[in-house]
């Protein structure tokens, strides 16, 4: 089975969105725990889906798929240096995703309208066959919306993000 490609020398590991996410928490047991990185204005995972993030056949569920699209993008709010939630998301299956099979997910922005950013992310397996992709349109909020409705737990992921906004957004300015 071959190995993906080495990630770039200037990935740099993105803080996870909080200990329990679904997506990137080290401390949910039913999780993803992918670790995130960023490279440019890209984002990108190496992930191996574990047999409890299987579906019918020893494939992975689909929601597993775009639960792990719609994290990975999410980090991209990271780069954007602003707040925002999902909208939408489109998953295109092209081929099954075999538990256990390493995989790495790329995503980008593809656009922005406004308070709309258009994003995209992309499975692609070590032989280069692109397994599944996704299309996603986050809006941006401000930050009442995450106090509004907590913050996960407890877990201080507003607080990690004001750090991460220029000091005007935090403020709500």
């Amino acid at each position: 089975m071959p190995d993906l490609p080495p990630r770039p020398a200037d990935a740099v590991l993105l803080e996870p969105h909080g200990a329990r996410c679904f997506g990137c928490g080290p401390d949910n047991p039913a999780g993803l725990a992918m670790e995130v990185f960023r490279v440019g204005d890209e984002v990108m995972a190496d992930i191996r889906f574990e047999r409890k993030h299987a579906g019918a056949h020893g494939v992975v569920h689909g929601g597993v798929l775009a639960s792990a699209c719609d994290d990975l993008v999410a980090f991209l709010l990271y780069v954007l240096n602003e707040p925002a939630v999902t909208r939408s998301l489109t998953v295109d299956y092209m081929a099954p995703v075999p538990v256990g099979e390493l995989h790495r997910l790329v995503g980008r922005v593809a656009a922005r309208d406004g308070r709309r950013v258009m994003m995209s992310a992309r499975g692609t397996a070590a032989d280069g066959s692109v397994r599944f992709s996704a299309e996603a349109v986050f809006v941006t909020v401000d930050l009442s919306h995450f106090e509004r409705f907590g913050s996960g737990g407890g877990e201080d992921a507003i607080a990690r993000f004001r750090a991460a906004v220029p000091q005007t957004m935090a403020e709500g300015a």
